[in-house]
């Protein structure tokens, strides 16, 4: 009857046991298996080959390469990095309702996946200023697919008045996301008054997991 090492629990036969070679190479090979790190095309597959996983496996995903570990309740990343999206161009708008888009540029967008928190810290700015002595805000909405996880809001903006050029930034934090799971940043932009044109430049929005 084959025992185990006692720090990783691995078979190995006795001098008693029948001389099956690769019976017990089989045993040693299954019991490695599932600590080696493993390999899959993407989350999807990981979840097919594996429906019953073990805190502490650790596998690579091609797509979007990275690597993710079960931490026992769920698949999670290990050691997510902060995502960034930066866009030097210039866009206007007069909405008194916060737009993605602007006129004249495109949208701004980062993607990110929930760390083992669930928890991120957004990072929002841009180069600012208004045709008018009135505010200009830059927030950015928080999106699951196509649903809106945390929507743009003044208090979560950054926020320039004038008609001088001005650098403003803002941070905030984003909680109860599910963990592993694919969301978007994308920054949205308002102005205080639809008779008072504010520009966006230079504009960038930060996720750092928590």
């Amino acid at each position: 009857m084959s025992l185990l090492t006692p720090l990783g629990g691995l078979p190995y036969p006795q001098p008693a046991d029948a001389a099956n070679i690769p019976l017990h190479l089989q045993s040693l090979a299954e019991a490695v298996d599932g600590r080696t790190v493993l390999r899959f095309a993407d989350q999807a597959s990981l979840t097919a080959k594996i429906p019953a996983p073990v805190a502490g496996m650790l596998a690579f995903l091609t797509t979007p390469k990275q690597f993710t570990y079960y931490n026992g309740t769920a698949w999670a990343v290990l050691a997510p990095a902060p995502a960034h999206a930066a866009n030097t161009g210039a866009g206007t708008t007069t909405s008194t309702a916060y737009v993605e888009a602007l006129t004249g540029s495109t949208a701004t967008t980062v993607t990110f996946t929930a760390p083992p928190s669930g928890a991120v810290l957004v990072t929002v700015g841009a180069r600012v200023s208004s045709s008018a002595a009135t505010a200009c805000y830059a927030s950015a909405n928080v999106k699951s697919g196509t649903t809106t996880v945390l929507a743009a809001a003044d208090t979560r903006a950054a926020i320039a008045t004038g008609t001088s050029a001005l650098s403003a930034s803002a941070q905030f934090q984003v909680t109860g996301l599910t963990v592993n799971t694919s969301y978007t940043a994308t920054l949205a932009y308002k102005s205080a008054a639809t008779t008072s044109t504010a520009t966006f430049a230079n504009r960038f929005v930060t996720v750092t997991p928590v």
